[in-house]
């Protein structure tokens, strides 16, 4: 069973922001994040159950764009990818030779893997964040959140260097990057996607 989608879905959207003028978690969090404008590399993602049993193992690339347009891509162990740019999603399969459109709403920007390429607006008003040890911890406000907790760690070199979200199942995606650059010049094509011939097309509006 492909748990791919739900992988990303759960791993991919914050939106952040500042105010006050007390640095806390959330001014620094913001700091760290706001200069990244794109970012681009490489990832390993694990899906763990309860009990820390590992359930899935995939990998592959991503490029992401301020405000809200990702590629994410998977290479092992079953192909698959999504892109969005910030309005509509696309979610192809190349071996069902199936894609699945939907439109970008509040919850899905809700979600944690536009984190990297989120508004930097109103993080303070979503969620409570905290630091430990070099990771920020955030903790949704909304009780309909599609995720219970996320933490964020940084290299260095201030690039983001691991994501963990737990969900409302107690399971866990940890996902560990690689090769990221920062402000890499992306193309606006690579965020939108054409449907290959002989595609089936499902439209989930």
């Amino acid at each position: 069973m492909k748990h791919t989608l739900s992988l990303f879905l759960i791993a991919l959207g914050l939106t952040l922001g500042t105010s006050g003028a007390r640095a806390d978690a959330t001014d620094e969090l913001s700091r760290l994040l706001q200069p990244l404008g794109a970012i681009s590399g490489s990832f390993r993602q694990t899906l763990k159950d309860e009990k820390g049993k590992v359930l899935q193992k995939s990998s592959g690339n991503f490029s992401v764009q301020r405000p809200g347009k990702l590629r994410w891509q998977t290479g092992e162990p079953f192909p698959q990818l999504l892109v969005t740019n910030n309005k509509k999603l696309w979610l192809y399969d190349p071996d069902l030779e199936q894609v699945t459109i939907r439109p970008v709403d509040n919850r899905m920007k809700e979600t944690p893997a536009l984190l990297l390429g989120g508004k930097v607006e109103d993080i303070r008003g979503s969620f409570s964040v905290s630091s430990k040890q070099g990771a920020y911890h955030l903790t949704p406000k909304r009780a309909s959140a599609p995720f219970k907790s996320m933490v964020i760690r940084f290299d260095k070199g201030g690039l983001p260097a691991a994501m963990t979200v737990r969900d409302g199942m107690g399971q866990t995606t940890e996902i560990n990057f690689n090769g990221l650059q920062a402000n890499p010049k992306l193309s606006s094509s690579i965020f939108n996607f054409k449907v290959p011939k002989g595609t089936d097309v499902i439209r989930d509006e």
